[in-house]
């Protein structure tokens, strides 16, 4: 008679060229990028998680992650390597012309991000992930992203500034945060909705939505500075000397 095994072993048995404890650390990240692209970050606990993993451990996430924050960063130490390296390839081909290229940058920023789609190792979780952290209270992404070694996000949104020269630098800042919504809210809400079964709305192609995220980027980084908004920055720096 052969004898039963238990999904929980099944789940300590490492795959090939994975030790114990990777395949251990690996299993957590699935459960929680899942998890929390499901319910919230804030609605899912450490314990959740660690049940969700099949970890025996009570202790195991806080063995491996710590924290929930240092969970977070795992997910993003996931995800970002390939989306970096691809970043990485494209800036480097850029000629001096092409760097102050506003939609060309705006590609480079978007394509990359937009093939976690096709990723079934948790892609369309990391974007909903990265939708929810641009303004966690806690766990902010650009809080996250400024303690994380990243220089290919830097340099693009380093070349990015330098071809948005009508931009003041009290500017610059609101409208990368805006950028960097509507990448993941886009990407993760296309993906919720084109993944639903009932479609409340008839959904574009893939390469019509994300060439029009890219239209959408650009939109928002060359949009003029309006007079409404010049007189705020007036009113500001008059408070700030007063």
């Amino acid at each position: 008679m052969a004898t039963r095994t238990s999904s929980t072993a099944l789940t300590r048995r490492a795959p090939p060229g994975r030790t114990d404890g990777e395949a251990t650390r690996a299993a957590i990240v699935a459960a929680a990028e899942r998890l929390f692209a499901e319910r919230g970050i804030d609605d899912v606990s450490l314990q959740e998680i660690n049940r969700a993993a099949r970890q025996r451990n009570r202790s195991a996430v806080q063995y491996h992650f710590g924290t929930k924050e240092g969970l977070i960063h795992a997910i993003l130490d996931k995800h970002t390597p390939a989306i970096a390296e691809r970043r990485r390839e494209a800036l480097d081909s850029l000629d001096p012309k092409a760097r102050r290229d506003v939609r060309r940058l705006a590609e480079i920023l978007v394509h990359p991000a937009a093939e976690k789609l096709d990723d079934p190792d948790g892609g369309i979780a990391f974007l909903r992930v990265n939708a929810e952290l641009i303004g966690h209270p806690q766990f902010s992404l650009l809080h996250l992203n400024a303690r994380r070694a990243n220089p290919q996000a830097d340099r693009l949104r380093e070349w990015t500034a330098r071809a948005c020269p009508h931009l003041p630098q009290a500017l610059w800042m609101p409208r990368w945060l805006l950028v960097t919504g509507l990448l993941f809210h886009g990407l993760a809400d296309y993906a919720r909705l084109a993944g639903h079964r009932r479609k409340a709305m008839p959904m574009p192609e893939r390469a019509v939505f994300v060439s029009s995220l890219v239209d959408s980027v650009v939109a928002l980084l060359e949009a003029p500075v309006s007079k409404p908004t010049r007189a705020c920055l007036r009113a500001r720096d008059r408070k700030e000397k007063s």
